[in-house]
């Protein structure tokens, strides 16, 4: 029999299989992200007890198995570990399904995920304790795209590195280059350009290396910027989140 296994997880995803099964979605510090399947778990209360829902921050134990990408889990156990509870605050849950979510398509299976397991965990903290925000919202997109390796820039030219200050430079957001085209570098490319005032562009610079425990209290970047942010992220990944259209009600650019 695989020898048990234990780490700190977050839970991303859960869905019943079956009559009695679960199958789980989490991120964990030290084994990275992890499929799993709890067996029984409608059946034996005790082994898990609601720790393998969406937002649930537990000692997940599991064993992995021979063939197969799912491994077995076999408890979850609180332990200390922070609670993330939005409670019946509809922002909170909207920011922070979307942070799960966001988390889910991003991070891979397979890889150190110490950074993100970290950056989720903050998010959630500072969510849970002050609120929802857009500040923390765009703060948290800019910096889990930078840990996947997409990571934005707004100070200057993608291509030709000319600076926003410039005398009579003027940029746009090109989505299939992740940052900021120059007019001239623009003219006669066939990708098209979206227009960041400047305090967007200001905006999203502090946002992008202020802390993210800091992030919620700062004024955020405007619509124009959420816009910009939200159709990079479906390219990105190739889809729409599910869980965009109950955050933008509940919490509007």
């Amino acid at each position: 029999m695989a020898v048990e296994e234990r780490a700190a997880a977050i839970v991303l995803r859960a869905n019943d299989y079956g009559d009695a099964d679960r199958i789980v979605s989490a991120l964990t510090r030290e084994c990275g992200k992890l499929g799993g399947i709890a067996r029984g778990l409608k059946k034996s209360r005790g082994r898990f007890e609601r720790r393998l829902e969406p937002f649930s921050h537990v000692m997940l134990y599991f064993r992995r198995r021979p063939h197969g990408e799912l491994v077995f889990i076999t408890r979850a156990e609180s332990s200390g570990l922070e609670a993330f509870e939005p409670g019946d605050d509809l922002a909170k849950f909207a920011l922070g399904a979307y942070m799960l979510e966001l988390s889910e398509a991003l991070i891979r299976e397979g890889i150190d995920c110490a950074a993100a397991y970290d950056l989720l965990s903050a998010a959630l903290g500072e969510l849970c304790r002050n609120g929802a925000s857009t500040a923390l919202r765009q703060a948290f997109e800019l910096k889990l795209l930078r840990w996947a390796g997409y990571g934005l820039d707004f100070n200057g030219c993608r291509r030709c590195a000319a600076k926003g200050e410039a005398d009579g430079v003027r940029f746009a957001f090109v989505v299939a280059e992740g940052g900021l085209l120059c007019d001239r570098c623009r003219r006669g490319s066939l990708s098209g350009g979206l227009t960041l005032s400047a305090f967007s562009l200001e905006q999203l610079r502090r946002l992008a290396i202020l802390p993210i425990q800091s992030a919620g209290a700062q004024a955020a970047a405007s619509a124009d910027a959420v816009g910009a942010i939200d159709r990079f992220i479906a390219y990105t990944v190739e889809r729409k989140l599910r869980s965009l259209a109950f955050l933008q009600s509940m919490l509007p650019a």
